[in-house]
C-alpha cells in the first residue's frame, strides 16, 4: 500500500549570496532528525525541526540581521497553508516562504520585486516613515500576522486574564486596532494594527497578559 504523505515547499533567502534556497519537504522528512536546507552557495543553511507537540520549530537566516530568527508554528500552518509568509521582525523583508509550490514561487517573485526597490533605501528609518504617511490605515497583512499569533497562544494557553480557570478569549476588529478579550472576566488588550513593523515583531510573542 503507497501511503501519501503530507508535504509542503519551503524557501529562504540567503543573506550571503541573496538567492532563494527552495525544497519540498514531506512529513515524512520530519520524523527523525533535523531538517536542514542549505542554499547552493554553501554559505547559510535553513533548519527545521519537529517537537514533541507535534510543531515544527525554524531557525531562518535573515538577510537583515546577523543571526537566525527562530520561530515556532502550528502543523497545519507548515503543511497546509498554500502560502505562509515570515518577514524579519526589524526590516519587515520576507525572509522564508511556505505552501504550495506554485503559491511559494509567486510570493518569492513579489518579494524579490520589493526588496529590489527597498534597496534604493537608506535604512529601517524609512520603512517607519512610510507607515507614519499612511496614518490610520493599515495593510490587511498585519491583520493576519496578529491574528495567527493570538490563534497559536491561544492553543498553547499562553493568553491570561483575570479567570481562575481558562478564559473565554474572543477578538475584535476596529478601524486600526483588534482588542483580544475574555467574555468571562472582561480583561482586554488593545493591539495596533497600523504598524506593520510591529506586527512582524509581534510574530515573537511568546504570551498575552490582559488587563
Amino acid at each position: 500500500m503507497i501511503l501519501n504523505q503530507k508535504q509542503t515547499t519551503l524557501a529562504y533567502r540567503c543573506p550571503a549570496c541573496g538567492g532563494v534556497a527552495t525544497s519540498m519537504v514531506g512529513a515524512f522528512s520530519l520524523s527523525g532528525s533535523l531538517f536542514r536546507l542549505r542554499c547552493e552557495c554553501h554559505e547559510s543553511e535553513m533548519s527545521v525541526e519537529k517537537t514533541n507537540d507535534g510543531k515544527m520549530r525554524l531557525s531562518v537566516p535573515c538577510v537583515a540581521c546577523s543571526s537566525n530568527h527562530s520561530y515556532t508554528i502550528s502543523n497545519s500552518v507548515f503543511f497546509d497553508s498554500d502560502i505562509f509568509v515570515i518577514p524579519c521582525s526589524l526590516s519587515g523583508i520576507d525572509i522564508c516562504f511556505i505552501g504550495k509550490e506554485k503559491a511559494v514561487a509567486e510570493a518569492v517573485d513579489a518579494s524579490n520585486k520589493e526588496l529590489l526597490a527597498m534597496l534604493g533605501e537608506e535604512d529601517i528609518s524609512a520603512i517607519k516613515n512610510e507607515e507614519k504617511d499612511r496614518g490610520e490605515l493599515y495593510d490587511p497583512h498585519n491583520l493576519e500576522i496578529i491574528r495567527f499569533v493570538i490563534n497559536e497562544l491561544n492553543e498553547d494557553g499562553q493568553i491570561y486574564c483575570n479567570c481562575k480557570d481558562k478564559g473565554d478569549i474572543c477578538c475584535d476588529v476596529y478601524d486600526d486596532y483588534i482588542k483580544v478579550r475574555c467574555v468571562k472576566c472582561g480583561a482586554s488588550l488593545d493591539i495596533s494594527l497600523t504598524s506593520t513593523i510591529k506586527a512582524h515583531e509581534f510574530l515573537e510573542a511568546d504570551k498575552l497578559i490582559l488587563k
